[in-house]
């Protein structure tokens, strides 16, 4: 692969809110720090499980500078994701990114419009041409149940093609094992990410890179040793508790459960809130939630926020 630092377990990390509903660089920053700690080898701010969604690119480029001036996180171990469908909001947050040091960027396709594939390319190739660091690598972000735009071969080669040595890797988010193993075997000169742990034996398998994904917010130790040894003694236990775990917490509310889980391991409340349009889970279903993970095996090893 091009760049061979960037795989291993990426946390897609949580993004804690404050009461007025903005980011809290001092609790992220702190939270991020701990992930790679617990063996994460880089930490992906503001994607699906970071909510970036809901937050505009001031809130998350504020954010991302406090989080340097803080000094909690080195700004290098950090992977922003930029999510938006305006090339002037992608630039902001690309350059933005670039010039606090951050390691890549994941990127995902504009939304909202049902684009073809060529209009998709001409949004990735205008943010790119546009950014004024042009040596920040970029990592394609596949997740079409959520941005209805799908990362296709064809689109990948198109954009090696066209952008060269920019494009670094892809994030699978599609849940199917097929599908990130043929874009392993298909792309061997990019880091081909999983965003399911139940996938990521396989992956590594075929020669892909590893995990971006939201589970090490809770499970980092379990998963960093798996994705370093997913055929060592230890792996069928890891395997196990993955595959159970992701089945307990991945679901619409997934976001939401995480956070009033590490709200409850932390014994931190702030945890709970999320950016509206989400609610927070009710104790009911975090109850449900424990008794499953617990089922599985031992608790959250999350690290101190």
């Amino acid at each position: 692969m091009r760049d061979t630092d960037l795989r291993g377990v990426i946390a897609a990390s949580l993004t804690p809110v404050t009461e007025g509903l903005e980011i809290d660089a001092d609790r992220l920053g702190a939270h991020s720090a701990g992930l790679l700690d617990q063996g994460c080898d880089f930490v992906s701010v503001f994607g699906t499980t970071g909510e970036g969604a809901s937050f505009s690119p001031r809130q998350k480029i504020a954010a991302l500078r406090a989080m340097a001036a803080g000094g909690a996180v080195a700004m290098d171990r950090l992977i922003p994701a930029v999510i938006g469908s305006t090339i002037d909001g992608a630039v902001r947050m690309l350059d933005a990114t670039a010039d606090l040091g951050c390691r890549a960027a994941l990127v995902l396709p504009p939304y909202y419009y049902a684009a073809h594939e060529a209009g998709i390319a001409a949004f990735y190739e205008a943010v790119l041409t546009r950014a004024t660091a042009p040596s920040l690598p970029i990592i394609l972000y596949h997740i079409p149940d959520r941005s209805r735009v799908p990362i296709t071969p064809g689109l990948i080669r198109h954009l090696v093609d066209r952008c060269g040595a920019r494009i670094v890797g892809v994030k699978d988010s599609t849940g199917d094992r097929d599908s990130g193993v043929m874009l392993a075997r298909t792309f061997p000169d990019l880091a081909i990410f999983t965003g399911d742990d139940r996938v990521l034996p396989d992956l590594l398998a075929a020669g892909g890179a590893g995990l971006i994904g939201g589970l090490p917010n809770l499970f980092a130790p379990d998963l960093a040793a798996l994705c370093r040894s997913p055929e060592g003694e230890d792996a069928p236990r890891l395997i196990r508790l993955a595959k159970a775990r992701i089945d307990a917490v991945d679901h619409e509310d997934g976001v939401a459960v995480m956070k009033g889980i590490l709200a409850r391991a932390t014994d931190d409340p702030s945890w709970r809130r999320v950016m509206p349009p989400l609610l927070p889970s009710s104790n009911a279903r975090l109850d449900e939630v424990e008794h499953a993970l617990a089922a599985a095996g031992p608790g959250p090893g999350v690290a101190a926020a």
